[in-house]
């Protein structure tokens, strides 16, 4: 019995031993990742209940990928010491990197998305509502300054002037005209045009109740002022507006002017 065992061992070790690593490497991964799995529940199960989350999103552990299981090519040829040797290195060689596979594997992402949110929480947590952003800043109202707008006075000289007959004829009036023209122009008074038209209107034998000439007529206008005289009234009539192209004294807008008129009742 003990020579067919030593018969089988001799013929089928590569298999067995190929075997026997797979099951130990198996065990050693399982092992390593159910402490990692558990240290990661503790860490996240300590942090849930700091942060009053409930027990339903408490990470799970994930289980451990299953290494499958390579079939072995039996060799029926007795091996050496120097190929038994060679191939226990390279079971070495091959079995490390799928140890370290399997341990970034079983790390879990979960746990770094909780931490991630808990640190945008403490952040966004931290920022007062009533504190107003620099970018905003209150708008200043700017005050445009006042300025006054200057009064410009009536331009100097005649501004405005009519004349208006009643019951004489046109040649009569064209008289009278011609006498206000020269008073106007400085060539007669006041007292001068009077006796001048009396001496006329007598000439002409034209009846008359009184004659009124003035140049005085001290007037104060922002504006030109209009004249309206109609036939039909007085014998005769002449008003006119002259402007000395000065502003009131009193610094009102208003200009100084003068109302010459002439009047036959």
């Amino acid at each position: 019995m003990k020579e067919k065992m030593k018969r089988f061992l001799r013929k089928h070790w590569k298999p067995f031993i190929g075997m026997f690593t797979i099951v130990v490497l198996a065990a050693g991964i399982l092992i390593v990742s159910n402490l990692g799995s558990y240290q990661n529940l503790v860490k996240t199960f300590s942090e849930t209940r700091s942060n009053g989350i409930t027990s339903e999103d408490e990470v799970k552990p994930t289980e451990a990928p299953l290494v499958e299981e390579t079939p072995q090519v039996e060799d029926t040829k007795e091996p050496t010491k120097e190929s038994a040797e060679i191939s226990k290195e390279n079971t070495n060689v091959t079995t490390t990197p799928t140890v370290e596979t399997g341990n970034s594997e079983t790390e879990k992402p979960s746990v770094t998305k909780k931490a991630e949110t808990k640190s945008e929480e403490e952040t966004t947590s931290v920022i007062k509502p009533t504190e107003k952003p620099a970018s905003q800043v209150e708008p200043t109202a700017t005050v445009a300054p006042m300025t006054e707008t200057k009064y410009v006075p009536i331009s100097e000289g005649w501004k405005a002037e009519a004349s208006a007959k009643g019951d004489i004829t046109s040649a009569q009036k064209a008289d009278l005209d011609s006498m206000i023209q020269s008073w106007k122009s400085g060539a007669l008074t006041d007292a001068e045009l009077k006796n001048k038209i009396i001496s006329y209107l007598e000439e002409q034998k034209i009846d008359y109740m009184e004659v009124s000439v003035t140049s005085k007529g001290y007037a104060l206008f922002d504006e030109v002022p209009e004249i309206d005289l109609r036939d039909g009234g007085n014998l005769y009539s002449f008003v006119g507006t002259y402007s000395t192209g000065k502003q009131n004294p009193d610094r009102t807008n208003k200009t100084v002017c003068y109302n010459w008129s002439a009047f036959v009742f």
